[in-house]
C-alpha cells in the first residue's frame, strides 16, 4: 500500500463514530471554505481516535501483560495458605541485557557518525559528528534518555524518543560608550525588545551619546530530547516506519502552565480545563500508583497532542505531512503547518519485518517463567507440609482450641491416650527432582535468549583453567545475541535520532557556541553544517572486551614508541599527540575520566619544540660514534702505510734504471775513448729506458656513512681520492 496516497474523506469516514459526516465525498476539493476545514479537522479526529483505539485495544493490553511479566505478577498466587512465589525469568533476561547495551550506547567510541558527501568535508563531518553528541550527552540528560528508551524497548518492545527546539529568553542588560544615531537605530531594529534604561546626551556631538544602557531578551533556541511514554505515544495501525507512517504522535496531559509558556493564551484555553477524565493507563499505574488519586492541580490539566499527520488539505491529490497540535478530548487543533520530517524515533530490539512493532527477547521466557514458577510453588509447598504436617484429632476428647494454637512448645490437652487422639500425617518432601528440572528449564531459557553467565564474563565454570584468549573467545561468543540487539537499535532509533537531530539544528540553528569537544575549547556555528550528510553507525560498535582492547592499545603504545624514538616526533605517521590518544583511551578503559590529572594538554607550537630541540646522545650512541671513528682511523693508517711503501718502491725502481743508464752511458764513453769507435749513445740510452707506464691513483681514505645522530652538514677532515700528508 502507498501510504501517500490522500485519504478519501467518504472512505475514511465509513462506519466510522461520527456517522454523520460519513457521507460526504469531498476530500478532493480545497479545505478552503468553512465547511470544508470542518470535514478536515473531523478527518484529523477520526484518525487520532484510530491510533486511540489502536493503542488501547492491541499496543496497550501486550504492554501491559509483558509489565505484569516483568513485575512478577504473572502468574497469578492461588490462594491463602500457598506458596506465591515467582520466578522472574522475563525481568532478569531484560536486566541482563540492559548493561551491556548500556555499556556500548555510552561508550567513548561514537555509535554513529556523520560521513561526508564529498571530498573537502571531512572535517565539518567530524565536528559535527562532536557536537550533536554535545547536544544529546551535554545539552540533555543522554544517559537517562538511552537508559528509558532501551528499557520500555527491552520489556514493552518499543521504544520511543521525540525532539523540538525551544527558546530560551534570557533578560540581559548592556552599556554602550559613544553611540551615533545611526547605531542607535540600528540596534533598535537588531531586537524589537529593546529597552532603553538610561542615556546621556554628547556635549560635544550633538545628536550622538557619550552613555547608553539598554535592556533586552536575548533568545536561545535549545534542542530538546525526551523519551515518550509508550501509552502516550500514538501510531497508525498501518504504520511500517516512522517516515512513512500515516499518523504518529505524542499525545499528553501538560498543566496550562506549560501552554501558556509556549505562546497560547490563557482565554483560548480556559475552555479546555478540568476535562480531563482521571482514566490512566495501566502501565502509567505501574510507574506511580499515586496517581489515581488526584490534587487540586487536576483543574489545570489538558490534553495536548503533538501529531505528524499525512492528509491531503489543499486538494491537489498528494498527503502532504503536517504537524498538528490538538487540545482537549475533542482534539481541537490549534496548530497545523506543513513539514518534511516527523521528528520521533522507533527504537525496537527485535523487529518484525514489515511493521512498525516488533517483538522483545525476553517474550521467548514468558512460558519458562510460569513452568518455573508452578515447580517452584509446588517444591515450597511440599518443604512447608514436610516441616509443618497436618494434624488428625478427636475433637470429642481433644481440646481443639490447643490442636490450632501454632506456638511452638505449646500443649495439647486431651482426656484420652494422645496416640488416639492426635496424630500427624507425615508428607516426605519431593522437592528435589524439581531442583533438576530448575537446570532443564535454565538451559532453555539461555538457548531461546542467548543470555547466560557467560554472556557476562562471570561463569565460573567457563573462566576456570582457561587462558585469556579462551576466555575472550567464551565471552566474545556468548555476547553475539547482545551485539545484534545492540546494531538493530543502533541502525533503526539511534541513526533515526541523530538524523532528526542534524536537521533540526540547522533549520533552528543556535547562536555560535564556544564549547569543549575532544578535549579543546572550538567555536562552533551549526547553522553551517550540510543536513543532508549520511548518518552511518559504527562498525565495530560493541566488539571484544575490555580486556582484548586494552591488549591492542598496550601494542599500539609500543609501536609509537618504537616509531618515535626512531624517526623522531614530527615523523608522518605518528606523534606526540597521537600517543597521548593512546593513554587516554587505556584510562578511559579503566573508567578514568581525569586524563588531564596525568597527562598535560599538548598543543602544535610544543610539538613543533620538542621536534626543534638537540637531542643529547645517550651513551650507547656516543659508544657507536667513538667505534665508528676508531675503525675510520686505523682504516685511514693502513691506507697511508700502503701508499707510502708504494711511493717508496717506485723511487727505488726510478733510481736504480737511471743508475743503469748512467753506467751504460760511462761505459759507451770508455769504447769511444778506446777502440775509436762510434758509439750511438741515444738508441742506447732509449733502449734502457722503460716505457712509461700510468700509475694508478693512490687508495682514498674511507669516508663514514652518515647517519641521523650526526648534523646534515658534517664533511671528513680527508677528502676522498687524496692521501694525508706525510
Amino acid at each position: 500500500m502507498n501510504y501517500s496516497k490522500p485519504i478519501s474523506t467518504g472512505e475514511f469516514f465509513k462506519n466510522s463514530p461520527i456517522g454523520q459526516i460519513g457521507a460526504l465525498e469531498n476530500s478532493g476539493t480545497d479545505y478552503g471554505g468553512e465547511a470544508d476545514e470542518t470535514v478536515y479537522a473531523a478527518t484529523v479526529r477520526a484518525m487520532i481516535d484510530d491510533a486511540v483505539e489502536f493503542e488501547e485495544s492491541v499496543l496497550g493490553p501486550a504492554r501491559d501483560e509483558n509489565l505484569r511479566y516483568f513485575y512478577g505478577e504473572i502468574p497469578e498466587a492461588e490462594g491463602e495458605g500457598k506458596s506465591s512465589a515467582v520466578s522472574t525469568d522475563f525481568r532478569d533476561t531484560v536486566m541482563a541485557i540492559l548493561p551491556s547495551l548500556m555499556r556500548i550506547f555510552t561508550s567513548t567510541e561514537n555509535v554513529v557518525n556523520c560521513s561526508p558527501n564529498y571530498k573537502g568535508q571531512e572535517e565539518m563531518a567530524r565536528q559535527c559528528t562532536d557536537y550533536l553528541g554535545y547536544v544529546l550527552w551535554e545539552d540533555n540528560p543522554g544517559f537517562l534518555i538511552i537508559h528509558d528508551i532501551v528499557k520500555d524497548a527491552l520489556r514493552c518492545k518499543t521504544g520511543v524518543v521525540r525532539w523540538w527546539t525551544e527558546n530560551d529568553e534570557e533578560v540581559t542588560e548592556q552599556e554602550f560608550r559613544n553611540v551615533s544615531q545611526e547605531q542607535f537605530q540600528y540596534l533598535v531594529s537588531e531586537n524589537p525588545t529593546i529597552e532603553v534604561i538610561s542615556q546621556e546626551e554628547s556635549q560635544i556631538y550633538p545628536g550622538n551619546l557619550d552613555s547608553l544602557r539598554v535592556r533586552f531578551v536575548k533568545s536561545k533556541p535549545l534542542t530538546k530530547i525526551t523519551s515518550v511514554p509508550l501509552d502516550e505515544f500514538r501510531v497508525s495501525r498501518k504504520a511500517k516506519d516512522v517516515d512513512d507512517a500515516p499518523q504518529i504522535g505524542h499525545d499528553q496531559i501538560v498543566n496550562v502552565s506549560k501552554l501558556v509558556r509556549q505562546g497560547y493564551s490563557l482565554e483560548e484555553l480556559a475552555d479546555y480545563m478540568n476535562q480531563t477524565a482521571d482514566n490512566y493507563s495501566t502501565d502509567r499505574l505501574f510507574r506511580n500508583s499515586g496517581l489515581d488519586q488526584g490534587d487540586l492541580t487536576d483543574a489545570w490539566d489538558v490534553r495536548y497532542g503533538c501529531y505528524f499527520i499525512r492528509v491531503d488539505k489543499d486538494g491537489d491529490g498528494i498527503a502532504e505531512l503536517r504537524e498538528i497540535h490538538t487540545i482537549g478530548d475533542d482534539h481541537n487543533i490549534l496548530y497545523d503547518e506543513v513539514v518534511q520530517h516527523a521528528n520521533f524515533a522507533v527504537w525496537c530490539p527485535d523487529p518484525e519485518p514489515h511493521t512498525l512493532v516488533g517483538d522483545t527477547p525476553a517474550d521467548l521466557v514468558k512460558d519458562i517463567q510460569v513452568i518455573k514458577t508452578n515447580m517452584l510453588r509446588g517444591s515450597l509447598d511440599s518443604l512447608a507440609q514436610s516441616i509443618w504436617p497436618r494434624t488428625v484429632f478427636n475433637q470429642t476428647v481433644t481440646n481443639t482450641d490447643d490442636v490450632l494454637n501454632d506456638e511452638i512448645g505449646a500443649p495439647i490437652r486431651t482426656t484420652g491416650s494422645p496416640s488416639d487422639s492426635v496424630m500427624s500425617i507425615s508428607h516426605n518432601f519431593v522437592g528435589q527432582p524439581v531442583f533438576q528440572m530448575f537446570g532443564v528449564m535454565e538451559q532453555l531459557r539461555q538457548a531461546r535468549t542467548g543470555i547466560s553467565d557467560a554472556s557476562k564474563g562471570v561463569d565460573p565454570r567457563a573462566l576456570q583453567s582457561t587462558n585469556v584468549t579462551g576466555i575472550d573467545a567464551i565471552v566474545q561468543g556468548a555476547q553475539e545475541r547482545i551485539e545484534l540487539c545492540a546494531r538493530i537499535l543502533a541502525e533503526t532509533g539511534m541513526k533515526q535520532l541523530f538524523k532528526g537531530l542534524l536537521r533540526e539544528i540547522v533549520a533552528n540553528p543556535n547562536q555560535n557556541r564556544t564549547i569543549q569537544l575532544r578535549g579543546k575549547w572550538t567555536e562552533v556555528n551549526p547553522s553551517t553544517f550540510d543536513p543532508t550528510m549520511r548518518i552511518s553507525v559504527n562498525p565495530t560498535m560493541g566488539k571484544g572486551s575490555d580486556m582484548t582492547r586494552l591488549m591492542v592499545l598496550q601494542e599500539v603504545k609500543q609501536t609509537q614508541t618504537a616509531i618515535m624514538t626512531q624517526f623522531g616526533v614530527e615523523n608522518p605517521l605518528c606523534g606526540v599527540q597521537e600517543f597521548r590518544n593512546t593513554l587516554t583511551d587505556i584510562l578511559a578503559i579503566a573508567n578514568v575520566k581525569n586524563v588531564g590529572r596525568y597527562y598535560r594538554e599538548i598543543t602544535e607550537e610544543q610539538v613543533r619544540q620538542i621536534a626543534e630541540t638537540p637531542k643529547e646522545p645517550d651513551a650507547a650512541t656516543l659508544l657507536a660514534k667513538s667505534e665508528m671513528e676508531k675503525n675510520r682511523v686505523k682504516m685511514a693508517t693502513e691506507i697511508s702505510k700502503s701508499n707510502f711503501n708504494d711511493r717508496k718502491l717506485r723511487i727505488d725502481d726510478d733510481f736504480r734504471r737511471d743508475e743503469m743508464i748512467v753506467k751504460g752511458l760511462l761505459d759507451a764513453a770508455k769504447i769511444e775513448a778506446q777502440f775509436a769507435a762510434d758509439v750511438d749513445e741515444a738508441a742506447l740510452e732509449a733502449e734502457n729506458t722503460p716505457q712509461e707506464v700510468p700509475q694508478p691513483a693512490p687508495a682514498p681514505l674511507p669516508i663514514p656513512q652518515m647517519t641521523g645522530m650526526e648534523d646534515a652538514g658534517q664533511q671528513s677532515a680527508v677528502p676522498q681520492g687524496q692521501a694525508p700528508p706525510q
